[in-house]
């Protein structure tokens, strides 16, 4: 009869903790007018701004990120995107616009390791030019893909933080494939 009991007791504990993750799992369609793009993502966001160095010298980077709640058992530990003005002239041209990019996604591998083997490459984000890198830690149990871009005199920053060993390549894909510059 205990054995019981203790299995019903742990049968509403999974259902209860499970259940609060949820609440986090919703996902919607943000809208970001100043920084002209828009994305699906997980909500609640948080936006947030920051003086940061960037490949353009020092300016204002804003951030909407989605993490999930401290109660939440979750396989992601975030999802964001970040913006900054880009001078013109290297959204015009597209040697600048190049080496740009590798000098702002080599700023952005540093905020996740020391090592710089870490490879990024070339990409198109939903058909527009730009730079990744994916860092999974060795012994850890994250992996991070970060991808960037240059559309609009803005440099775009998109993130996700999430845990190994999880099925998680719809979620990740979906949130990647939906970032759109606004015209």
């Amino acid at each position: 009869m205990s054995r019981l009991i203790n299995f019903c007791i742990l049968v509403v504990l999974v259902f209860f903790i499970s259940s609060c993750g949820e609440k986090n799992n919703k996902w919607e369609k943000y809208v970001s007018k100043d920084g002209g793009f828009s994305i699906y993502m997980p909500t609640p966001v948080k936006r947030s701004d920051k003086m940061e160095v960037t490949a353009f010298g020092k300016q204002m980077t804003h951030f909407i990120s989605w993490k999930p709640s401290s109660f939440a058992i979750a396989k992601f530990k975030l999802f964001q995107v970040s913006y900054t003005d880009c001078p013109a002239r290297f959204s015009i041209d597209s040697i600048r616009r190049s080496a740009i990019l590798d000098s702002s996604i080599n700023l952005r591998k540093a905020d996740f390791t020391e090592l710089k083997d870490i490879e990024a490459y070339p990409i198109e984000l939903n058909g527009y030019p730009g730079r990744c890198f994916i860092y999974q830690e060795i012994n850890g149990n994250t992996i991070v893909i970060v991808k960037q871009c240059i559309v609009n005199n803005k440099r775009y920053d998109v993130t996700v933080v999430a845990k190994k060993d999880y099925p998680t390549n719809l979620e990740i894909s979906n949130f990647f494939n939906s970032f759109t510059v606004l015209k």
